[in-house]
């Protein structure tokens, strides 16, 4: 049998939480899925708060750090722009939204959903400044488009890719 890494725990986690929410994340769940001892994950990591902490931190690296790095390889807000939308788009949103409701009662969870929204509210406003729009407008055009957003992913779970394009592009025009 392979011999499994930290991030092997944390990918496992993470389809936990995709696959069967965030009530089903326990060290024994993950022992069973990856057919491994309590040993194995104490070898890890010290508890399940620092699971946890640790699964949110690889959130947070691996769901939005790679976006932003990737749409700022375009040169202009245009590409930029609708770049992000198509990465956005082709993302997987159930991790997200279970998240987002298991933020509600794990103080843990909410810190770290906190800061990637701070963080991507700053990179939308940091897009509309490069468009040239005002502070003002700046503020509450990324504010309303990372709501829209949000409660799409939130009213909506399973919506296509191809449905939240055509929202994009509605939205686009408004």
């Amino acid at each position: 049998m392979k011999k499994k890494n930290k991030t092997d725990w944390l990918l496992e986690g993470l389809k936990v939480l995709e696959e069967k929410g965030f009530n089903k994340l326990s060290i024994e769940e993950l022992c069973v899925r990856l057919n491994l001892t309590k040993g194995s994950f104490y070898h890890h990591f010290k508890n399940i708060e620092n699971y946890v902490e640790s699964l949110m931190i690889y959130w947070k690296e691996e769901n939005t750090l790679p976006f932003i790095n990737k749409v700022n390889t375009k040169d202009n807000f245009l590409d930029k722009y609708y770049y992000l939308k198509e990465l956005v788009a082709n993302a997987s949103h159930k991790k997200e939204q279970v998240i987002r409701g298991w933020s509600y009662s794990n103080p843990i969870v909410k810190f770290y959903l906190q800061q990637v929204d701070s963080f991507r509210l700053s990179f939308l406003k940091e897009l509309r400044q490069i468009k040239g729009e005002s502070k003002e407008n700046t503020d509450h055009a990324a504010m309303l488009e990372y709501a829209t957003l949000i409660g799409i992913q939130q009213l909506f779970p399973d919506i296509t890719k191809e449905e939240l394009q055509q929202l994009q592009k509605f939205y686009d025009k408004i």
